[in-house]
């Protein structure tokens, strides 16, 4: 019984793989941002090639255009393509840290203290 669970366990994951395959191509030059993603996804054909002028757009800008692209084929893009976004993301967590613990500071010092 075991080995026929093991087996069929082995022999789902590869059939699992096999329903998604997807590839990215993703070129910024700087002027132009080029994305293409092609592949297939649970049985769907997925297709997608544009060119983008990006030269009066700032990382978060570009990393936004990258987003909507993914999410246009019902993709969730790649975490590692969005190196702005982390970075925004740690900032403003680290922001927040340190505003809240200056006001637990303030509120500390503000407090009268019992005679």
């Amino acid at each position: 019984m075991k080995i026929g669970l093991f087996i069929l366990l082995l022999s789902i994951g590869p059939v699992a793989m096999a329903r998604s395959v997807v590839q990215t191509r993703l070129v910024d030059n700087g002027k132009t941002l080029t994305i293409q993603i092609s592949g297939h996804r649970d049985g769907r054909k997925i297709h997608f090639d544009q060119t983008f002028d990006v030269s009066n757009q700032n990382i978060l800008q570009k990393e936004r255009i990258k987003y909507r692209a993914f999410r246009s084929v019902g993709l969730v893009p790649p975490v590692a393509e969005f190196p702005g976004l982390i970075t925004a993301a740690v900032g403003l967590v680290a922001l927040a840290g340190t505003a809240l613990a200056v006001w637990s500071q303030n509120v500390k010092i503000a407090a009268p203290r019992p005679i």
